[in-house]
């Protein structure tokens, strides 16, 4: 018997692991390039999808003012720059609308007409961003 026998395994041949290739995901880890379904469920894809408040939805129907995708689709992307910036409660101003947004919540809070705006003043907004 040498002194190798020892280190080797006498129950026969094990099989062998690259140990760079690839692994399978674990539980509640993230693999790039595919959507998490946990992610679709919080509206993470993109910059996620823009909730409209019900008293936002009613102030909107009253005054005629639009809140259909394309609207939601501008508002949501104002919301993202100020995000960027670090702001968290922001007016956003349209040519025919204006919108008080919660920035974390992605939720539009409420809408007032542009002619509205004058003499108004708004209180608890860190930012403003103006949008066409």
């Amino acid at each position: 018997m040498s002194r190798y026998d020892v280190l080797l395994p006498r129950a026969g041949p094990r099989s062998i692991v690259d140990p760079i290739g690839p692994r399978p995901a674990q539980p509640g880890e993230h693999t790039p390039g595919k959507v998490r379904f946990d992610d679709i469920l919080k509206g993470e894809l993109g910059g996620g999808t823009v909730k409209v408040s019900g008293h936002a939805q009613e102030r909107a129907r009253i005054r005629g003012i639009p809140l259909g995708q394309v609207e939601l689709d501008a508002i949501g992307q104002a919301m993202d720059q100020v995000a960027r910036k670090g702001g968290r409660e922001a007016l956003v101003i349209r040519p025919d609308a204006a919108f008080v947004v919660s920035v974390p919540n992605r939720t539009v809070i409420t809408a007032m007409a542009r002619d509205e705006l004058r003499d108004n003043v708004f209180t608890q907004i860190d930012s403003a961003v103006i949008v066409d």
